[in-house]
């Protein structure tokens, strides 16, 4: 209802590329469709049409100000007007209170398990998923050796626990690579973007837009839906390598 109050007979969409190079041909091919071809198939009158020129920039170890600057240039050459142009680092108070909301919820936690120990564990549920699809018995193809695998030793973990490691993190009272926030989702699903996301990692480098207030930083799965809902976007077009994190 508030969406549809907000825009009313607006349409709006966004072409939201991260700063982490210079653009090429495909960015071009996204920006016709987000800012030409998609209101046209929808046969958008003109005065209706939006579009917002979004960086999508939670990674501050690939992004820099040289690349923000080469990307606004570029879409000014190429003649394309968005709406407005905002930054996904503009929401990161939002995107953490969201994130503390979802721990409240039981629906988070936050989880020390090494790369390692989560690739078995994502290999582990894939397996368990093909077998189950073919009719074979899963604990038999790929037995589980242990809880602390699947599902994992912290995804039980109480509420407080969680809100006080995750207010550490923020805090910076832990090293890169040792905790991460994970959300709750689903382990036998066939889609392995549902094995418990990695929504927070820990980073120590200044981010290019927001500065040096955080070192945490959202991933772009957790981000990008969001920023998506906060800007009021109709139509979030995508390439085919998003298509299974729709």
């Amino acid at each position: 209802a508030e969406h549809a109050s907000i825009n009313s007979n607006i349409i709006r969409t966004r072409f939201p590329p991260e700063p982490n190079g210079y653009l090429h041909f495909g960015h071009a091919q996204s920006m016709n469709m987000n800012f030409a071809l998609s209101f046209e198939k929808l046969g958008v009158p003109m005065e209706n049409r939006r579009t917002i020129f979004r960086y999508d920039d939670t990674n501050p170890d690939a992004e820099s100000p040289e690349y923000i600057d080469s990307m606004k240039r570029d879409l000014e050459w190429m003649g394309w007007q968005p709406e407005k142009t905002t930054y996904s680092s503009d929401n990161f108070q939002t995107l953490y209170e969201l994130a503390v909301k979802l721990i409240k919820k039981g629906l988070a936690y936050v989880c020390d398990m090494t790369k390692p120990e989560m690739e078995a564990q994502r290999e582990l549920a894939k397996q368990r998923c093909a077998a189950r699809a073919v009719g074979t018995d899963p604990d038999v193809v790929a037995p589980i050796p242990s809880a602390d695998i699947l599902p994992g030793r912290n995804r039980d973990t109480s509420v407080e626990r969680n809100l006080k490691l995750f207010e550490e993190m923020k805090l910076g009272l832990h090293d890169e690579g040792t905790l991460t926030l994970r959300l709750k989702m689903d382990f036998e699903s066939p889609n392995p973007n549902m094995y418990d996301l990695v929504a927070y990692r820990i980073r120590y480098t200044p981010h290019p837009h927001a500065g040096n207030g955080w070192c945490i930083y959202p991933n772009y799965d957790f981000t990008h839906g969001i920023c998506d809902s906060l800007e009021h976007i109709d139509y979030s077009i995508c390439t085919l390598e998003f298509e299974t994190r729709r």
